[in-house]
């Protein structure tokens, strides 16, 4: 019987003795020898194969894109504008959601230049999952580049091709933005 100020029995003790012990719990022996050694190093090698598996990846699409609503009606003069952002969020990543503020940030970015549309969009969108990461978050890359220009039309303040942005589903919580 133990008492309060003894430590629990060891494990390998009760493994390795032959006398009926009660532990129901214990794990299985299993024995130490080069094919298995050998099947561990395999497991290991596939589970590291699909470490990038857990990555979502999407983007507009290979070539720049503008919004039918303002073919036509841009200025030739354009300034190219790009955006790195990194989000860390908890719980689900709605990725329209995040393209939007990203879009919103270049935007503004532009209309200090004067001007009052993007065109020639274009953004990649990577999230990257939970799994090596014991508090549940995801981290979000996405990357926007856009001309500057202007225009007699308004703009439509939306990202392009945003019908093939993927995110997770839940409830998303923003933790950080990192520029």
């Amino acid at each position: 019987m133990a008492t309060l100020s003894s430590p629990p029995p060891s494990p390998l003790l009760a493994r390795s003795s032959s006398g009926g012990s009660s532990s129901s719990h214990m794990i299985p022996h299993m024995p130490l020898s080069v094919s298995n050694v050998a099947n561990l190093f395999v497991k290991m090698r596939r589970h590291r194969s699909k470490a990038k598996s857990h990555h979502i990846e999407s983007s507009s699409g290979d070539a720049p894109q503008t919004h039918s609503s303002l073919e036509g009606s841009v200025s030739v003069e354009r300034i190219p504008l790009e955006k790195n952002e990194t989000f860390v969020c908890r719980d689900g990543v709605d990725a329209t959601k995040l393209l939007r503020a990203v879009r919103g940030a270049l935007y503004e970015k532009a209309q200090t230049f004067g001007a009052n549309v993007l065109v020639d969009e274009r953004w990649t969108c990577t999230i990257c999952g939970p799994r090596h990461r014991s508090d549940g978050t995801f981290r979000v890359y996405i990357h926007y580049s856009a001309n500057a220009a202007r225009s007699e039309r308004r703009d439509p303040q939306r990202p392009v091709a945003l019908e093939k942005a993927r995110g997770v589903p839940g409830l998303m919580t923003i933790l950080s933005r990192l520029d």
